[in-house]
């Protein structure tokens, strides 16, 4: 580690990251507006259906090589190691994602069935497209990895910037000069990786071999195997909810939930940002010590931060989300019956953040089987829940669903990690931070944004809350204006 503040470089990590992640990611949030203006709910309810396997099928084909990518690269110790281990895991993945995109191809009809999709034939042509998106997305994640693992944020943010770009600008000038259906979406997401592969490739150069190595693949495999349920388990809780509601109601309500669920997303990208800091970053500690005595600081920082977030979006978001500019809006009136479910999937990122902060300890004490556990029992609650909650709540009982599924996750590996490594936290203060969060979001959200005042007001009173918040955390001690 380098003199610098270990907290320190994870915040700036996280903030680097978070601009990169941001970018990319708030693709899908940024062109909600014409997602929502050009698309019926049915059509984009079938693109979120498709899409939604397209990244169940993406833990699938890494064959759970992410992670052991990040693990045997940051662990290797000469550059002739580490790019045996960047070769081997371009090259085998190429393969093999071929491989599989070849037989989803020719199955296209049969998925389209089994998903249950309306327009069978538009289904087989969006599942077709699919398969090839798939290729791009997984050959473009190791070198995107390679970044994450050497903790060169700003070169992986400076690359989503360039993704970013290219892609919305296909979304437009695809979806709202040429008029394309859904299947736009695809064809962006396509150009934008193809364009960022090139340089991403050309800067790792120094590490590629065009050869493979078979042991080391074998190792890689080895490792990630119990990832790929893990990673399967974590995204059946995250999307299977979509699949409910099909099930249950139709194509338009998933078109709704989603729509409104990418509302929500915002905290999701805060989320995904410090966990692509937080991953490499511990692996990289010196030894388990640093990393318990680290733990209760971030474990603090990453409360307070969530919670300050979670009163802004949730409060923010439920009074922006309806506002016409120019004749469009972030929901267009068609979508509007879902808002309700922004709060709810907002704090079910934050909790999927905690259970985030705390699987650290099964990597750092080498029991990963304990994650495969979690998730194992996590993804059986979550399949119950839905079955449970969804016929009678709809829309309200899928993002609960989800929801009460992180609670007991988190619940879980905290009581994990404190068996373990016995963690010193700061219980009082963080709940108070909790109650006081809660107690604000209640009076700002129905106290506030449901009374009859006028917008403007609205909007100032809730950001005098959000103040208000950080003021009273700052008065604590949980963190400095510097750190800020």
């Amino acid at each position: 580690m380098s003199d610098r503040s270990p907290m320190r470089l994870l915040l700036s990590q996280t903030a680097i990251y978070g601009l990169g992640i941001m970018l990319n990611r708030s693709v899908g949030f940024i062109l909600l507006p014409v997602y929502t203006g050009w698309f019926a709910p049915s059509e984009l309810g079938m693109f979120m259906l498709v899409q939604s396997l397209s990244v169940f099928l993406g833990f699938v084909y890494m064959l759970g090589m992410e992670t052991a990518f990040m693990k045997k690269f940051i662990d290797a110790k000469s550059e002739s190691e580490k790019a045996n281990v960047y070769s081997s895991s371009i090259i085998f993945l190429l393969i093999s994602s071929i491989a599989f995109s070849g037989i989803l191809y020719l199955s296209a009809s049969t998925v389209s069935d089994m998903l249950g999709l309306e327009d069978h034939s538009r289904g087989v042509f969006l599942v077709k497209v699919m398969s090839a998106v798939m290729i791009a997305d997984t050959v473009y994640r190791i070198p995107m990895l390679y970044f994450r693992a050497q903790l060169k944020a700003r070169t992986y943010s400076i690359l989503n910037l360039l993704s970013f770009a290219v892609n919305v600008s296909m979304n437009i000038l695809l979806i709202a000069v040429m008029k394309l259906g859904v299947e736009a979406i695809f064809y962006s997401y396509i150009v934008s990786v193809a364009v960022v592969i090139i340089p991403a490739l050309f800067m790792t150069r120094r590490f590629l071999r065009l050869r493979i190595d078979i042991r080391k693949t074998a190792e890689l495999l080895s490792y990630g195997f119990k990832f790929i349920f893990i990673g399967v388990f974590i995204l059946v809780i995250d999307v299977s909810d979509r699949f409910f509601l099909q099930h249950f109601y139709d194509e338009s309500i998933v078109g709704i939930y989603s729509a409104n669920y990418r509302l929500a997303s915002v905290m999701g990208l805060v989320i995904s940002a410090f966990r692509f800091a937080w991953t490499p970053f511990f692996l990289s500690l010196d030894n388990e010590n640093e990393a318990k005595n680290m733990m209760p600081e971030v474990v603090s920082k990453f409360v307070i931060i969530g919670c300050a977030m979670m009163l802004a979006f949730g409060l923010l978001t439920d009074l922006l989300a309806p506002v016409s500019v120019f004749g469009l809006s972030f929901l267009n009136e068609r979508y509007l019956s879902g808002i309700g479910i922004v709060p709810v999937v907002i704090l079910s990122y934050f909790f999927s953040g905690l259970y985030a902060v705390f699987n650290a300890a099964p990597f750092i004490t080498e029991n990963t089987r304990s994650l495969l556990l979690i998730s194992g029992i996590g993804f059986a609650v979550n399949i119950l829940l839905n079955f449970v909650l969804i016929p009678p709540m709809g829309m309200m009982g899928a993002a609960a669903a989800t929801l009460l599924t992180y609670i007991a996750m988190s619940a879980m590996i905290i009581s994990y990690s404190q068996k373990i490594s016995r963690i010193r936290l700061d219980r009082s203060r963080l709940a108070y931070t909790a109650i006081a969060c809660l107690a604000m979001f209640l009076a700002g959200y129905f106290g506030v944004n449901r009374s009859g005042l006028a917008l403007p007001f609205k909007l100032g009173i809730d950001l005098a809350i959000i103040s208000l918040f950080v003021m009273l955390a700052a008065k604590t001690g949980a963190f400095r204006r510097q750190q800020v």
